[in-house]
């Protein structure tokens, strides 16, 4: 009885310590510098996180997400919402990309009529 006990605490334990350790997934603001058929060139935004990794970024626009991906070209500013991993190659990648909003040039959301 005591087992079971200490396995249901345990389960219990490893429940509560993950829902209070959830985060966010990460994400930076950008301008786009060049646009491929299935990826943007990016330079971050000044102070942007991702900017000690690369100055430069390639991110893939067959994003995870069910929103669509927004037309883009040269000068807009945009979103990047990924999975945290980086390809370290210049310039830096970024495969898994899970949504690309559109921003301002503070970095706020850019609603989008419909």
């Amino acid at each position: 009885m005591k087992r079971a006990a200490a396995v249901v605490l345990l389960i219990s334990m490893i429940f509560i310590a993950g829902c209070g350790n959830e985060a966010a997934n990460p994400y930076f603001n950008a301008t786009v510098l060049e646009v491929y058929e299935k990826s943007v060139l990016v330079e971050p935004f000044e102070g942007e996180e991702e900017l000690p990794s690369a100055d430069q970024f390639v991110v893939n626009t067959d994003v995870v997400s069910t929103n669509e991906v927004p037309q883009m070209e040269e000068g807009t500013t945009i979103r990047v919402v990924y999975n945290g991993d980086i390809a370290e190659s210049y310039p830096a990648q970024i495969n898994t990309v899970f949504a690309i909003y559109l921003v301002d040039d503070a970095g706020e959301l850019i609603e989008e009529s419909e």
